[in-house]
């Protein structure tokens, strides 16, 4: 038997019927059906075999179809069953529903207008509709996320086994209990204000909390559903691993840039005073040497910065703006000595960024293009589909080398940390950093998956 076919058990005290039933429905249908003529012959094969679907009459003696669906739901209570009546009337199709099948014809209408196939359309629906419950459940039950169904006054409907654990018990004993009494008042009350709120809206509603020591992020789905009183499905993941690597993650940064707050304070003390014992010395007979010194403090001047410039873009990005992007670009240029180099911006519109560390970014390969080249060169921001580019007409870069590296650097002068502080502030925003060679030859930098607008 293919895997996936349909598995079904036709019963009705016409052998005839019964037989032809099944012989249809597995010879034209590529089903796997099985014909029984009695409601007890049908309960001995259902209590050896497993099967998909049952499809029964109604009047039979011994055992009508709902006495052997009776006796079906007390040992599978949900094997989907379906019922073939010759009555038709609401009295009967009444009891059947109570009853819980899962649909049913009139056998008139299979039998002398031979719809084999709307019956059999009707078996592939609910046993398709029955096995994606089955996953649904599975998915439910093994689920490492706490799942639940609440009513909008906070009474748990059912809960799985993730989130009765976490409340020390099982879902058997939380199913009729108000979240009220089975966790911390606050956290309970924020949770049924949410379930309301996604029933009101009929839209989904995310909050984040804690309970017992551990963070949770919460989703609030509203229920369709034929019932009268409004429901939500909550499914709430534990964070706690990734709430307390962020703040791990924030410590160490404010550790980091404390540490090259002193660092770059305590050098620039000794580094003023050789500067300000330089400008006094009287060396008229060695110039060369008084400018190799004076070089050599303005390279560890720049160092200084750039170590504390470093420290501080290593921070993710919370609350980004939209900020222009000629505005920023003109504003970082202003920032560098650009030594005769020309800025042309082609690129309009605004992105989601951190204005002041965004304008950092500009900068420093703004920089990097005016220090890395003999001569003055012109500077282009353009636009991408999916973010912008900086690019230069100078002598370029070599694309196979570590140039985000910290320390790298190709200039007698640079520092080696101007590019990975572009690559951090990248990387904080999220964004993706590559490069290339411009079409003027130089070096292009590609600053991807940006969020822009015009």
């Amino acid at each position: 038997m293919a895997e996936g076919t349909i598995r079904t058990l036709v019963v009705d005290d016409s052998e005839f019927f019964a037989d032809m039933t099944a012989e249809t429905l597995t010879q034209e249908h590529d089903m796997d059906a099985v014909s029984v003529h009695s409601g007890t012959a049908a309960a001995e094969r259902l209590a050896e075999e497993e099967f998909d679907c049952v499809v029964s009459d109604y009047e039979m003696p011994e055992m009508d179809g709902l006495e052997l669906l009776s006796t079906v739901r007390s040992e599978d209570p949900s094997l989907p069953f379906i019922l073939l009546t010759g009555r038709g009337d609401e009295e009967t199709a009444s009891k059947a529903i109570r009853a819980g099948v899962a649909d049913y014809l009139l056998k008139l209408e299979v039998v002398e207008d031979k719809q084999y196939g709307r019956l059999a359309n009707r078996i592939e629906s609910v046993v398709a509709q029955d096995r994606t419950r089955k996953k649904f459940e599975s998915l439910v039950a093994n689920s490492p996320d706490g799942i639940a169904h609440i009513t909008a006054k906070g009474v748990l409907l059912s809960a799985n086994p993730s989130l009765a654990d976490r409340l020390g018990t099982t879902p058997e004993a939380l199913a009729g209990e108000r979240l009220i009494d089975v966790m911390d008042t606050e956290t309970a009350r924020r949770r049924v204000a949410a379930v309301r709120e996604a029933i009101d809206e009929g839209e989904t509603v995310e909050t984040t909390d804690s309970l017992d020591g551990r963070h949770y992020q919460n989703q609030f789905v509203p229920v369709e559903s034929h019932r009268e009183r409004a429901t939500a499905q909550l499914v709430s993941r534990d964070v706690t691993e990734r709430v307390e690597r962020e703040r791990e993650l924030e410590r160490q940064n404010e550790r980091l840039e404390e540490f090259a707050s002193v660092v770059s304070h305590d050098l620039r003390n000794p580094l003023n005073v050789a500067a300000s014992a330089l400008e006094l010395l009287d060396v008229e007979d060695d110039n060369e040497m008084v400018a190799k010194i004076d070089r050599s403090l303005d390279r560890m001047s720049d160092i200084i910065e750039d170590v504390l410039t470093l420290a501080r873009e290593g921070r993710a990005v919370h609350e980004p703006e939209w900020v222009a992007i000629d505005s920023l670009a003109e504003e970082a240029w202003a920032d560098v000595a650009t030594d005769g180099a020309t800025l042309s911006v082609t690129v309009t519109g605004e992105i989601e960024a951190d204005p002041t560390r965004a304008r950092d970014l500009f900068a420093n390969l703004f920089r990097n293009a005016v220090e890395h080249n003999d001569g003055p060169v012109t500077v282009t921001v353009g636009p991408r589909d999916d973010g912008i580019y900086v690019a230069d007409d100078g002598t370029g870069i070599d694309e196979e080398s570590d140039v985000f590296e910290m320390g790298h650097s190709t200039a007698d002068d640079g520092t080696g940390i101007g590019l990975a502080i572009v690559a951090q502030i990248a990387d904080a925003h999220g964004w993706g950093l590559d490069l290339t060679e411009s079409e003027d030859g130089g070096a292009r930098f590609d600053v991807t998956d940006v969020a822009s607008r015009e």
